[in-house]
């Protein structure tokens, strides 16, 4: 509740000062421990050395993680887990503003002693500490990784606006003078620090210098997150509330490249219910002539990439989606090169056609399409209670509608923008189409695959096909290459090997039309790269462990039944048998990634008839009594 303060005019909490006072004691109580402690004697120097300045008034984290856990406990705030996982309780409402709720959780993205992030553990002598902004040649060297593999997809940020900032401040001393004017500014810091921790996490052999960056990047967070939002708003201000929408999506990026940092799944809501209380999901038109051009382009990149997130993490976890897509008029941004967005106009043409040359927006626009697709999706075949079975009629109307619209994407897809390096993540690639095209055949078909009615064998061969292409896809990018492992992949990658198992235990069409080369070499991709995230990543292992038991027995199911027509392989041996309460373990131990309720359908049942089989040996299991025999009398349904 908002009150306004007689003298100032402003409007503040009802209870403003019991906050003040409960932040001002805590903060005695940190500087008292902070006194108290003896200095760390084992912390090293940062591996950067540069005579540039963190910049103003740096007065940043230097507080153990303890003191802050205490402080975000005492005011309620969000409990963002940092290593992937979602987070399955929400605290009491905070009192703060908007930046608040989120700055504990900003603050303290290390955990110490933990095992199950990517690459070697760190123990306590190695924690990371801020550093200093690097010599030119290598900033640059990390904000082209960035915007020639971030950008390109989630282009929230504008980037002739960063490369002033970066020549002025990590540029020759020819530009120093320039800096000057910009020197008390914390924002140029902040986004270097952010951009160039991105950057870093993309390259290889950076060692700890993402979470330097990142850390050098709390000093300036403060002053971004702090302008109240009513005087905002009512100053007209809306270069602010952008400025903190890029700042929330920076760490949306850090987030997706590393196993550390806020919950994508938080920030994603945190930045989408800014966006639409500003109005950024409603027509630009609204809003008049007022905002010059770059405001506005500006305005509409940071709504669609985080509505992008969002609907990436609704479907991905199975969680609602925070904003309907029936609820947005907003127009997509402008196709044209950042270079052509200025303050005072847009110069040049936009793209129009298929066959015009990319522009540093046209990757991204068709993302923002697909994205459209996956919420429309969600919707109106996940979300809606009355016609989410594959019964309905409408069920199958709608899976039409959006198949054509997959296929019309598809068929649009821009050319990929040149670049001066190697593709560091799949965005900049055109596999990334490819598999993100398999992804969504698997995501619209997969009600289909688990429903209780009986599915066609051209639905089975086709998801059977799209899976085999993921893993594929995946293993071609991954081993080898400088691409690095995601959280986001591990879950395309699992529920791919799942839906390929399923098809094969389920379809007698995909049985018949597979062969054990094909076969095996889908299921050995699957069981590669679920085995190298699992050595990257402790949580990982229940995955891996989870498909290479179901592989197993799945060769060795598909070698017995095709006995004359298939040779055995002379290395093949078939599988042992496992315990079931191994397998029990091990989907014991899986996280609570929040996996859709359809891949959750094919895990339960491939283990339901795996255990079944195990438990039984030579004793059919219920999939092959109901290829003889069903309530339907199709031998393609699911078992009940």
């Amino acid at each position: 509740c908002l009150v306004e303060d007689p003298a100032t005019r402003r409007h503040q909490s009802r209870n403003y000062v019991e906050t003040l006072e409960e932040k001002v004691a805590l903060l005695e109580d940190q500087l008292r421990r902070a006194h108290s402690r003896e200095p760390d004697s084992g912390t090293t120097a940062p591996a950067i050395d540069n005579a540039h300045p963190l910049g103003p008034t740096a007065s940043g984290p230097t507080e153990t993680e303890d003191s802050v856990d205490e402080l975000s406990s005492k005011v309620g705030m969000l409990a963002f887990r940092v290593d992937g996982e979602e987070p399955s309780y929400l605290g009491s409402s905070s009192p703060f503003a908007f930046s608040r709720i989120i700055h504990s959780s900003l603050r303290q993205p290390f955990p110490r002693n933990r095992s199950d992030t990517f690459g070697p553990p760190q123990d306590d002598t190695s924690l990371p500490t801020p550093c200093l902004l690097p010599q030119y040649e290598f900033g640059i060297t990390l904000s082209n990784a960035y915007f020639e593999n971030i950008h390109a997809q989630y282009p929230f940020l504008h980037e002739p606006t960063f490369r002033r900032w970066e020549a002025m401040l990590v540029g020759s001393a020819e530009a120093a003078g320039a800096a000057e004017a910009i020197v008390l500014d914390p924002v140029p810091y902040f986004f270097i620090n952010m951009v160039y921790a991105v950057g870093a996490l993309l390259l290889p052999n950076t060692g700890s210098l993402p979470q330097q960056f990142y850390l050098s990047a709390q000093f300036y967070i403060d002053s971004i997150l702090s302008r109240d939002n009513l005087e905002a708003i009512q100053d007209l201000d809306f270069m602010a509330h952008i400025v903190q929408l890029q700042a929330i999506l920076c760490y949306a990026m850090y987030s997706l490249r590393s196993s550390t940092g806020p919950s994508i799944w938080s920030l994603s809501g945190l930045a989408l219910r800014q966006c639409v209380e500003l109005g950024y999901h409603r027509s630009s038109k609204r809003f008049g002539s007022t905002i010059d051009p770059l405001r506005l382009e500006m305005r509409k990149r940071v709504f669609w990439c985080t509505f992008g997130i969002e609907s990436v993490a609704a479907v991905t976890l199975g969680r609602p989606l925070g904003l309907q897509l029936q609820e947005v008029d907003a127009e997509f941004p402008t196709d044209i090169n950042d270079s052509q967005i200025t303050e005072t106009g847009i110069s040049g043409t936009p793209r129009s056609s298929h066959s015009d040359g990319p522009t540093t927006m046209s990757t991204a626009l068709h993302v923002f399409r697909l994205r459209c697709l996956w919420a429309r999706m969600h919707t109106s075949l996940y979300s809606d209670k009355t016609t989410r079975t594959s019964d309905d009629p409408t069920y199958g109307m709608r899976v039409e509608n959006i198949r054509s619209k997959l296929d019309e994407w598809m068929a649009s897809i821009p050319p990929i923008p040149t670049r001066t390096g190697a593709a560091l993540t799949i965005f900049a690639t055109r596999d990334w189409y490819d598999l993100n095209f398999g992804e969504t055949i698997l995501l619209l078909y997969r009600g289909q695959l688990t429903g209780k009615r009986a599915c066609e064998d051209s639905v089975f061969i086709e998801c059977a096909a799209a899976a085999e292409n993921i893993c594929h896809g995946y293993r071609h990018q991954y081993i080898g290459k400088p691409i690095k492992h995601t959280w986001a992949a591990l879950c395309v990658i699992f529920s791919a090997g799942l839906t390929y198992l399923h098809c094969l235990w389920t379809s007698s069409a995909v049985r018949e039309a597979v062969w054990y080369d094909g076969m095996s070499s889908t299921l050995t991709d699957c069981t590669m790269l679920l085995a190298v995230l699992a050595e990257r990543w402790k949580s990982a292992a229940p995955y891996r462990d989870i498909f290479e038991a179901l592989s197993n027995r799945t060769i060795t199911m598909m070698v017995d039944r095709n006995r004359e027509q298939w040779t055995r392989p002379v290395s093949f041996v078939p599988s042992s048998p496992v315990n079931p309460q191994n397998l029990t373990r091990w989907v014991a131990d899986i996280p609570d990634a929040g996996m859709l309720d359809g891949t959750d359908k094919i895990l339960e049942g491939l283990l339901d008839d795996f255990i079944a089989q195990e438990q039984e040996p030579g004793s059919p299991s219920r999939l092959r009594e109901s290829r003889h025999g069903d309530r339907n009398g199709n031998e393609n349904a699911n078992p009940a």
